[in-house]
Order: C-alpha cells, then sequence, then structure tokens
C-alpha cells in the first residue's frame, strides 16, 4: 500500500509541472526531447562498442504478426526460434550464444525483464512492435543500462511519441494456418496547447504450425503526451492478454519420424479403452498491465533531465492434463507428489490419479530512475540511477482429479514469495580529446537484495536470502580518421546474480557448489565506415573472457525453463562483420552480415544421474564425464544473413533475405548426437503504397516464409542418464519449425 501511495505521489508531483508548459515547442526541440528519454541507456556514434538501430520504417517492413525475435532476426549473431514454428507464439532469441536470461530489455529506459527469471517473454506483450518508433540493439556487454544484467546483449525499445498531425490507422493481415491480425489506432496529433492522446488496439489469434500452437492474443496500448518548450511529460498504459497453446515439451526424434514435424505430445492421454484423447486446454495464460510515467526537461542548453516512474503488474498460470507416458497415459501423479494422502473410491484406494494442475504467478514491479546530461564544448556527462521493487507469489492449485475421495476443489498445494530488490547508480563520460579522439567511460554500481520464503512445488521448504552487490567499470576510445572512418576500442566489466530457477534449486538440494554470481570482461575492437550516399561497413573483433560463466545444461524443468549451472573457464570469441550497399542509383539495396566465433568451456564436468538398468531404472546416484575442452551449447560457429532489397519506386519494394545458423550442441558435451544441424532459411518480402486514395494511403504487403520450404530445427533440449553397465540413454526434444508459410497485410492509413 505504501508503494501505492508512494507511486501516486511522484504522478502527482510531476503531472504539476504541467503548470509551466503551456507553450507549443518545434519540431526539433520534440525530436530531442524524444531523445532524452532512451539516450542515457543508448550507445550514440563516438560509443566505442557493437549496436544497430532499427528505425520505425524498418520495424512496419518486417511485421508481420510476429514478435520481436522475429524482427530483429537480420541482426549480427542472433538466433531467432519459436516453439509455435511461426514465431507468433512463445518466441526467443539468443545473441553472441548467450540466451534471453542474459539480454537486457528497456522500454523508454525502464526495464522489462521479470526480475526473478530475468527473462522477457515476449508473448506476453504481444504485437508490441506495432507500438514502437525505434529499436536499439547493442551487442556484448554493452553501456550501462536499467534492469537485469547484459552478458549477451542490451536491447532498447522506444515506444511511439506524437505525431505533428491527427492519424487514423487500420491493418488487417491474414496467412497460414489460420493466422489473423487486426490493428487499428488513432492519435490526436499536437494540439495548440501541447497535449496529444495515441491510442492503438491489435489481436492476433491463429492455429500455429504445431499441433496446439494455438495463439489468442490482445494488446492495448494508450498514451497521453504533453509537449512545451522545453518539457516533456508521457503517461503510457500496455495492457498485454495471452492465451497460448503449450508448445515447450519439443518431440522426440522417434516421434518425429512416427508422428510427423507438427506433433506435440502436450496434454496428451489414454483412456480406459487405451484411445488416444488430448487436453483441450493446455494453455500458458498472462495477464499484464505496464504503466509508465515519463518526464524529460531541457533544464539549459547543457543540461537535460530524464526521471521516470514505472509499474508492471502480471498474472499468469499454466494449466496442464497430469497423465503419466511411462504407464501409458492413464495412470496420472502420485498424490504423495502434493502431499495428499491415498484416495479410496468406490472401495478402491488409489495411489495416483489423472488430474488437472495450475502453476500460478501473480507479480508487481515497481521502478523508479532518473539521469542527468550535461552536454559542453567536448563533454558529455551522465549520472543515472535506478531503484525498484518487485514482489511475487508462485503457487499451484488443482481443478480437477479424477479419483477424489474428500480433496476440496482447487486444492493448493504450495505457494512460496519472492522479493526482490535492486539499487542501481551509473555515470559516464564521452570526452573529445581532440577534433579525432574520443575517450569513454562508464563506471555502474548494483546492489540486489533477493528473499525467498515457502514451500516449493514439490513440497520442498524454500527459505533463502541472497544480497550481491557488482561494480562494473568500462572504458573505450574512439579515433574517428575522417568523416567516414571509425576505429574504437573498448573493455567492459559484467557482473550478474543468478536465477530464481537456479538459486532455488541449490536451497532445496543443500548443494555443496551453489549456483554462484557470473563475471565477464568483455574485449572489443571495431571499425565502422559510412558514406554519403549510404555505404557502411562494419567490422568487430570480441573475446569474452568468463568467469563462473552460467550456461545450459540442455534440459528443462517441467514447466520450460532452462536449468542452468556454473563452468569455472569459458570464453566467446569472435569477428562480426556487416556492410549495406546501395547498387542501380540507390534502386537496389545488398545488406549482409556474417559471425564467426569460437565458443568454449575448459576443464569441463559433466553430471548424469545413474540408475541400475535400462529396465528396472533404480536411481543409484551420479557419475561425472570430464571433457579438456568443448563447445557452449546452442552456440553456433557461423551465422550470418544477406539481404537484396529492390525498390524501383518510392512506393514499392521487394526484398529476399536469407539467413544461415550453423551447428548447435544441445547441451556441454559436444556429443553429436546430441546436436541441431545448420540450416539455411529464405524470407520473401514485398510492399506497394497507394498514397492517394478516397480512403487515404493504402499499403499492401506480402510475406512468404521459409520460401523454398526448408525443413529445419533451430531448437531442442537434452538430457542423459547414465546405468552401471555403462551404457547411456540420451533424452531429446526438437522444435521444429514451419515450412513455407505466408502472410498478407493490408493497411489503411488516414
Amino acid at each position: 500500500m505504501k508503494k501505492a501511495v508512494l507511486l501516486a505521489g511522484l504522478l502527482a508531483l510531476n503531472l504539476s509541472l504541467f503548470a509551466d508548459a503551456n507553450e507549443p515547442t518545434d519540431s526539433l526541440k520534440i525530436i530531442h526531447l524524444e531523445e532524452v528519454v532512451v539516450s542515457s541507456t543508448r550507445a550514440g556514434k563516438a560509443t566505442p562498442m557493437a549496436y544497430s538501430n532499427i528505425s520505425r520504417s524498418e520495424i512496419r517492413k518486417e511485421n508481420a504478426a510476429r514478435n520481436i525475435p522475429a524482427i530483429l532476426q537480420s541482426i549480427p549473431s542472433l538466433v531467432f526460434f519459436s516453439e509455435d514454428g511461426l514465431g507468433v507464439g512463445n518466441s526467443s532469441m539468443r545473441i553472441r550464444g548467450t540466451d534471453a536470461t542474459r539480454i537486457n530489455v528497456t522500454l523508454n529506459g525502464m526495464p522489462l525483464n521479470n526480475p526473478e527469471s530475468q527473462e522477457v517473454y515476449w508473448v506476453n506483450l504481444p504485437d508490441l512492435a506495432s507500438s514502437l518508433q525505434s529499436i536499439q540493439v547493442q551487442r556484448g556487454v554493452g553501456t550501462s543500462t536499467n534492469g537485469a544484467a547484459a552478458f549477451g546483449a542490451s536491447i532498447s525499445l522506444k515506444s511511439m511519441g506524437a505525431q505533428p498531425e491527427p492519424y487514423g490507422e487500420a491493418s488487417t493481415a491474414v496467412g497460414s494456418y489460420q493466422t489473423f491480425s487486426s490493428t487499428i489506432a488513432a492519435g490526436s496529433g499536437m494540439m495548440k496547447n501541447g497535449l496529444s492522446i495515441d491510442a492503438r488496439y491489435s489481436r492476433n489469434t491463429g492455429k500455429g504450425y504445431i499441433r496446439n500452437g494455438f495463439v489468442d492474443h490482445n494488446n492495448l496500448y494508450v498514451a497521453l503526451s504533453h509537449y512545451s518548450h522545453n518539457q516533456l511529460i508521457r503517461l503510457g498504459y500496455i495492457n498485454g492478454r495471452q492465451r497460448t497453446g503449450i508448445t515447450w515439451e519439443g518431440i522426440s526424434p522417434e516421434d518425429l519420424e512416427k508422428e510427423g514435424r507438427r506433433y506435440n505430445p502436450a496434454g496428451k492421454y489414454l483412456d480406459e479403452a487405451d484411445n488416444v484423447h488430448y487436453y483441450d486446454n493446455e494453455t500458458d495464460n498472462y495477464f499484464s498491465h505496464i504503466l509508465q510515467l515519463l518526464f524529460s526537461r531541457n533544464i539549459s542548453n547543457h543540461l537535460s533531465l530524464n526521471a521516470n516512474l514505472s509499474y508492471n503488474n502480471g498474472f499468469g498460470y499454466y494449466e496442464n492434463y497430469r497423465s503419466d507416458p511411462y504407464g501409458g497415459f492413464k495412470r496420472g501423479d502420485k498424490f504423495s507428489s502434493y502431499g495428499l494422502p491415498d484416495q479410496t473410491v468406490n472401495g478402491i484406494t488409489y495411489s495416483r490419479s489423472p488430474m488437472i494442475r495450475q502453476k500460478l504467478m501473480r507479480n508487481d514491479f515497481y521502478v523508479g530512475n532518473m539521469a542527468l546530461t550535461y552536454t559542453a564544448n567536448r563533454l558529455t556527462w551522465t549520472l543515472g540511477g535506478m531503484y525498484s521493487y518487485y514482489d511475487g507469489d508462485h503457487y499451484g492449485k488443482l481443478p480437477w482429479i479424477k479419483f477424489n475421495q474428500n480433496i476440496p476443489d482447487n486444492y493448493e498445494w504450495y505457494r512460496n514469495v519472492g522479493q526482490k530488490s535492486e539499487f542501481n547508480l551509473f555515470t559516464k563520460v564521452e570526452y573529445w580529446l581532440s577534433e579525432r579522439i574520443t575517450a569513454f567511460g562508464d563506471l555502474q554500481y548494483r546492489h540486489i537484495d533477493y528473499d525467498l520464503n515457502g514451500i516449493d512445488d514439490d513440497l520442498e521448504e524454500l527459505n533463502g536470502q541472497f544480497n550481491y552487490s557488482f561494480l562494473n567499470p568500462k572504458a573505450g576510445i574512439s579515433y574517428r580518421a575522417d568523416k567516414q572512418n571509425t576505429l574504437y576500442a573498448s573493455v567492459a566489466v559484467g557482473q550478474r546474480e543468478p536465477l530464481r530457477a537456479d538459486l532455488k534449486d541449490g536451497i532445496k538440494g543443500g548443494a555443496i557448489n551453489p549456483i554462484k554470481p557470473e563475471r565477464m570482461v568483455d574485449y572489443e575492437i571495431g571499425y565502422r565506415f559510412s558514406s554519403d550516399n549510404g555505404a557502411s561497413l562494419g567490422a568487430n573483433l570480441y573475446y569474452m573472457d568468463y568467469n563462473n560463466q552460467m550456461v545450459q545444461t540442455g534440459r528443462l524443468n517441467d514447466v520450460g525453463y532452462k536449468l542452468m549451472e556454473n563452468v569455472k573457464e569459458s570464453y566467446r570469441t569472435g569477428v562480426e562483420l556487416e556492410t549495406s550497399v546501395p547498387l542501380a542509383g540507390e534502386k537496389v539495396r545488398v545488406d549482409a552480415n556474417i559471425t564467426l566465433s569460437r565458443n568454449r568451456i575448459s576443464n569441463y564436468t559433466a553430471y548424469y544421474d545413474l540408475y541400475d538398468t535400462a529396465e528396472n531404472y533404480e536411481w543409484v546416484g551420479q557419475t561425472t564425464r570430464s571433457i579438456k575442452s568443448t563447445t557452449i551449447s546452442f552456440s553456433p560457429d557461423v551465422t550470418g544473413m544477406g539481404s537484396v532489397t529492390y525498390q524501383p519506386l518510392p512506393a514499392l519494394y521487394i526484398n529476399l533475405l536469407g539467413r544461415y545458423t550453423g551447428k548447435q550442441y544441445l547441451d556441454n558435451t559436444s556429443d553429436e548426437s546430441k546436436a541441431i544441424d545448420g540450416y539455411f532459411v529464405s524470407n520473401l518480402s514485398a510492399g506497394y503504397t497507394f498514397g492517394k486514395t478516397a480512403v487515404g494511403k493504402i499499403t499492401l504487403q506480402l510475406f512468404v516464409n521459409n520460401l523454398f520450404n526448408k525443413e529445419y530445427i533451430a531448437n531442442g533440449w537434452a538430457a542423459t542418464d547414465a546405468f552401471q553397465d555403462g551404457s547411456l540413454h540420451h533424452w531429446i526434444g526438437y522444435y521444429p519449425q514451419a515450412t513455407r508459410n505466408y502472410m498478407a497485410r493490408l493497411t489503411i492509413n488516414f
């Protein structure tokens, strides 16, 4: 309650600043005020780090009802994949081989990563791309930012600002597998009193490529902005509602061969006559509310202030039909697993039963941040800070139990609470030592307090207190040989705390070596070239040296979370090359990038559960395997993209894009039997705009994804069991991606 009162008070305080904000401003000052919102966490032209900027027009060209990872698929070193095969449902990405839990994401400078899982679940923010003005992706540690630490990359999202004139927009898209998307937007434009109102609503539905990969998503974005001569205040609200079929189990190699690429075992069960059925409500559900108050002000010609408040509220749950695949999909879970006694029904005592299970979470996330930027002559200096508080409940219910003697409805078998606070303070300096040389310095301090209390889903006590303090320095230098050529070099230190899933497993297991924070030193050397005609070239060499890096084991828990482990010594090194070349009088543009990398763990020890025999499957203990040097899981040595855009007329464009991703290992043993092959996939898109019609500007777009009908697998999981006779059994799940599929979009702007 105190936090709510504080939030309301600060909101009222900022809104009171409207009093001196009654003079409309010109468009250049509006642009500057909009840039102030994200300038403290974004890289600039002289920042000695690797980054990519994606404009509003580029976002619109790629936006075909798919999530942000699909829109970013042309970024260097990025691997995109989705569980549903289309990129509309659960989707994610890795950058430089690092997974989504180590990619920092901010919206208008405010953190979006869940503080406990440290991941952004893009499916919970459906069609967010339609409300974005720009995206910046920094690779490596990057500059200091707010929220979860960036270990592979940081992604800065900037929402739409006010438009000069009133506008309206209606868009409809239809595609393969009954994919349907509709969006409607309207804005008042900037009124004479400096106010503007913008709103956007969208809905996405579809069946998905994978069985049960359906989506039913809604998104609402509303913003009230006020501009004056030197000040911007914006109150923004995002509401996301998603209902998605569970697809995280993947498909085994045996089922892939027997059942086909679109098979998904989620919800499968057998009746008493051994007939196969599927539970229809095997779903992931989430409802999110994001409220942001943004304030930027030019205090003087040299000094600007950015101060923001954010409140994220979320509620969600998974619902599963629980059956026992080892008992013929009929026996269900043991009652003892839920702290329940055996049940006697009609004179028969049952020790287990098929049942429907829900795992639920409810959370509140409060954030306040501020940044001051001083610019004068050769100096740009930023001082910023953030405080956040997260309160999250995790609990489970049983809505239905087949063999039920006296278990109450919606029986709750566990509940635990996580509370996490973070204090972050940083300062950045860019100083022109001469007309050609710029020095860069960045120092960040983070302090985290995290408490866990309650009972976990396996009925184990979950009580722990964790405190972390990190000091992350960064430094670099840029040399601008002329207007076209720039050389740079930097070194940056990143440190981050473990995830909730890894900490709680250590608490319950009484681990001798519990999961530890990880530390990385990121060395970058690069070259950038840009010409007046739009040609550009970039080369970036990186070496990321880790201590206690958290890497994926390849295994998942029972609700699809990736399980992690520390490795003492590891590194990632590579070269990123990218270019953009206009041809034929700028009617043709060729874009390409390639990353050649080496991602290795030194002196790795793999742990396997040991069983007596494959027939009896009685657990004995654990066994180990030592490997002197091995490839880090999910880290291809080669990724690349090539794109050709033909634009014979300003209103017409045709784009052909191809992506290559090299072989990936599903765990850290470099075992060829637990690997997915490299793949090359091409997409074709085209668009034409009718500039003046009776109803306004009309744009037609066509998207052909996987143009050459490639059958490929982009992601997977693996686990290994060992037996006393020395044999091994590999459990593997694959995520096949959709073959050729289509999407057409009609947009009317008026």
